[in-house]
């Protein structure tokens, strides 16, 4: 066991030495987090095995993609690891997940024989040289296993958004949670794309230029092709969904309460003009935290609405913070100055990671799924490790062996995380004794993993409960 240890060992050493020979710039002092790699597709991939015979459509297509991903992620760590190798080019060796995928497609979900191949070759190239692209794009913001998991959750996206969009055009949704999906998937999409444009189009990062894009594509494209989709207005869907309901209506006054008590927090950050330490970042945890639970539990498809319009902002602010747009750019970025770590030195990830972390069990394609994977990110992130940084940084003095986390933040995460299972459990929320103990063993075991690891805690502490919740 030891021997297969440092041999796992020694190929991530031998991964950032290529990639750094290849002038790819791995974030500094932090090991490559190889084992964080499949944890997209492996929770995709257990998603639909979850779903037993109730799944849908996307959620099988979603499950074979995540074995693609699966297969893509080893070949990718296999080929970086060769000797002197050209990293950025494109390899002989990416068409296998590519085949494997395609095969899928073709025998297991019934698609015709140029849908399979073309979207199995856009997997297999996406979350094998997407990967790769994307280290090189943005510069020491990611591990290996960072960028993977970052790069298979969009590959995953832009599936869904394949399968959804061309159905929904023949066939309009009627429940509230698919009207909801075809609006988000939309409206993500309208911003990667200016995202891109603006990448790609030094022009259109000038104030005017991007304003007029963002506006004229919303009128002219985003809402028009949203009323052909849906058969009906969005924006009255959304109107009449949120005030329709009492419940809905106190959760969005309850949410902007939070929201403000977020913000108000960042300007005296700004206004005082002092460094937030890791304790002041903890207050975000605690706040979503108290967003996201209520939601769980009375409006999902209410919380599920909102948490994709709140990436969409999140991914539409950074762009005002980065290209540094009136009248938000400047103030975005002094809070980025003052909230910001070592891994958002070019990119604010913390925030995303955050919301993801919380949101993505939400986001899978999942029609009967307990209450328990849908908390997996609000146990480790938003309840365990918020109580482990306040604890640990003020009464930890024991520290565990090899790690600079102490046994009292340990403790700290482990209780806070029990007791929120087992005050659910105690107003009838869980009623399976099997799954209770199961979670038992999770908390314990992913808080030692956290413990252990110098990857973002937002990212892969909920990917990992998610799994252990569900397997």
């Amino acid at each position: 066991m030891e021997a297969k240890a440092n041999k796992f060992v020694k190929m991530g050493e031998k991964i950032i030495l290529n990639l750094e020979s290849n002038k790819i710039h791995h974030r500094t002092k932090s090991s490559p987090g190889l084992w964080i790699g499949p944890l997209m597709g492996l929770s995709a991939a257990a998603t639909f095995l979850y779903e037993d015979h109730s799944y849908s459509e996307i959620c099988l297509l979603e499950g074979l993609t995540g074995i693609g991903l699966i297969i893509s992620c080893a070949c990718l760590y296999i080929f970086l690891s060769t000797d002197k190798v050209v990293v950025k080019d494109f390899q002989a060796v990416y068409f296998l997940p590519a085949i494997i995928t395609s095969t899928l497609y073709l025998f297991l979900a019934n698609k015709g024989l140029l849908v399979s191949v073309a979207w199995g070759s856009s997997v297999g190239s996406l979350s094998t040289w997407g990967v790769v692209q994307a280290m090189s794009y943005f510069p020491g913001c990611f591990t290996l296993g960072e960028a993977t998991a970052v790069t298979h959750g969009i590959v995953l996206f832009l599936l869904s958004i394949a399968t959804n969009i061309p159905l929904r055009y023949h066939l309009p949704p009627i429940h509230n949670h698919d009207i909801a999906t075809v609006i988000l998937q939309v409206g993500i999409l309208y911003v990667l794309s200016i995202c891109l444009l603006c990448a790609t189009f030094p022009k259109l990062r000038q104030t005017a230029q991007f304003y007029a894009l963002s506006g004229i594509t919303l009128l002219v494209l985003v809402i028009p092709i949203l009323h052909v989709l849906l058969d009906r207005s969005p924006l009255l869907w959304i109107f009449f969904f949120i005030f329709s309901n009492s419940t809905r209506v106190y959760l969005l006054f309850y949410w902007l309460v939070c929201f403000i008590l977020a913000w108000c927090f960042i300007i005296y950050r700004v206004i005082s003009k002092s460094k937030a330490t890791t304790s002041d970042r903890k207050v975000f945890h605690i706040l979503a935290t108290m967003v996201f639970i209520p939601g769980m539990i009375w409006e999902p498809t209410l919380l599920y609405t909102v948490s994709g319009v709140a990436l969409a902002l999140l991914l539409m602010l950074e762009v005002l913070r980065f290209l540094k747009l009136p009248p938000l750019g400047e103030i975005l970025h002094q809070g980025h100055s003052v909230y910001a770590d070592e891994k958002d030195e070019f990119v604010s990830l913390t925030p995303l990671y955050l919301l993801c972390g919380l949101s993505f069990p939400l986001w899978m394609p999942a029609n009967d799924i307990g209450i328990l994977p849908l908390l997996s990110g609000v146990l480790t992130v938003g309840i365990g490790d918020a109580a482990a940084s306040y604890v640990g940084s003020n009464w930890g003095k024991h520290k565990l062996v090899g790690s600079k986390k102490s046994m009292e933040g340990l403790a700290a995460c482990i209780i806070s995380q029990l007791a929120l299972i087992y005050s659910l459990a105690a107003f009838g929320l869980i009623d399976d004794n099997r799954q209770l103990i199961r979670s038992t063993f999770a908390v314990i075991g992913v808080s030692v993993v956290e413990t252990k690891t110098e990857q973002i805690d937002n990212l892969v502490m909920p990917l990992l409960m998610y799994l252990c919740l569900l397997l």
